[in-house]
């Protein structure tokens, strides 16, 4: 179980999980996604690739990196949001049509209402490395580093904690 849990963790798209536990007995992938689970959150949010308020994100780290209902929601929210591939919406309605079967409508459209604070905080933070002469300065500076971190936090806080 520790090899199939490491092995989901290292899985950015957590809705193909389900398409790499063929062959495990329904116990054997529960067990695998309560392990990975917490190993992908902090992974995504070490790897910036989760959009949280900071607030959530000490939360989490308080809580081990294990999500609750409400940071499940934000998390499916920051997923759909931070895709930019061609397939994005047709990922978001697959994405959709699985959430609503596994929580319900309610909860899908509790996700829903969370992008455009996503989007938004994805777009300016996106505009902090806009350029290469930015980029360069951010990562062989110590002054941009920190200027690109307190923005990218002041982005974050644009996404409600609740």
């Amino acid at each position: 179980m520790e090899e199939l849990s490491r092995k989901l963790s290292d899985i950015d798209t957590l809705e193909t999980w389900k398409d790499h536990v063929q062959g495990f007995s329904r116990p054997e992938v529960a067990e695998a996604y309560e392990r990975a689970q917490p190993l992908w959150v902090h992974r995504m949010i070490c790897e910036n690739k989760l959009y949280l308020h900071p607030d959530v994100i000490e939360q989490l780290e308080r809580q081990s990196w294990i999500p609750n209902d409400l940071h499940k929601r934000m998390i499916w929210a920051s997923l759909i949001a931070s895709d930019e591939s061609p397939n994005s919406k047709k990922r978001m309605y697959k994405i959709k049509d699985s959430l609503i079967i596994k929580y319900g409508k309610d909860w899908w459209e509790d996700v829903y209402s969370r992008l455009k604070h996503v989007y938004a905080a994805k777009e300016r933070i996106k505009k902090i490395h806009s350029g290469p002469a930015v980029s360069a300065f951010i990562t062989n500076t110590f002054i941009g580093s920190e200027a690109a971190n307190d923005e990218r936090i002041k982005a974050l806080k644009m996404i409600p904690r609740s």
